[in-house]
Formats: C-alpha cells, structure tokens, sequence
C-alpha cells in the first residue's frame, strides 16, 4: 500500500512547487488545448465504461469507448478507489486545500 509519510511528503511536495515542479503533474487545463478546441463532453477514462450508455445517448452513436475497468462494477468501489479515500482522509485538510486550490479547474473539466 501507500506509505502515508512518504505520500503526504509528495503531496507536500506539489503544494510548494505549485503543481510545476514535474510536467507529469502539471495541472492538465494548462496542457490541454481548451481554448483553440471545442470539447463536447470530457470523460475521466476510470468512468468510460460505466458511462458508455450516456456517452451514446449524448453523442448519438454506438462508439464503444475504452475503460480501465469492468462495466459491470462501480468506479468508487474498487478497492484501490477505497483505499485513495482511507489515505486521503489521514491527509491533513491544509494540504487537500491546497491541492485542490492547484487542480480545481481539473476537476471542473
């Protein structure tokens, strides 16, 4: 698993280097075309495949999309997405704060 020292460490890390540090983990609105290109939808390839029926719904057609996990379970329970949150939640709330401040417009994709 995680050792929650060395992960806070990293996660410290990122929030002194203001996410710029690597360009591994720049925030992804910065390397991301969005203002010379139109994006109709944007999904996080973790949730393709439980998505694909919305995804044609919205887009009209029967593309498959690819996925990382199985169609017939949920994203937030596998167990790695469970243990995210267990580690997450031992994070102190400045640090999240501040990650959070870094990657939001990520998230708002």
């Amino acid at each position: 698993g995680i050792n929650a020292e060395y992960g806070e460490e990293f996660l410290r890390y990122l929030v002194e280097h203001n996410g710029t540090a690597n360009p591994h983990f720049l925030p992804q609105h910065k390397i991301l075309c969005i203002p010379q290109a139109r994006y109709d939808l944007i999904v996080p390839l973790e949730y393709s495949t439980v998505m694909n029926k919305d995804v044609w719904t919205h887009i009209n057609t029967s593309v498959n999309l690819l996925g990382s996990y199985d169609s017939a379970s949920d994203p937030r329970l596998q167990t790695s997405a469970i243990r995210a949150k267990e580690w997450f939640s031992e994070i102190s709330q400045d640090i999240i704060d501040k990650l959070y401040d870094i990657y939001k417009v990520d998230f708002a994709l």
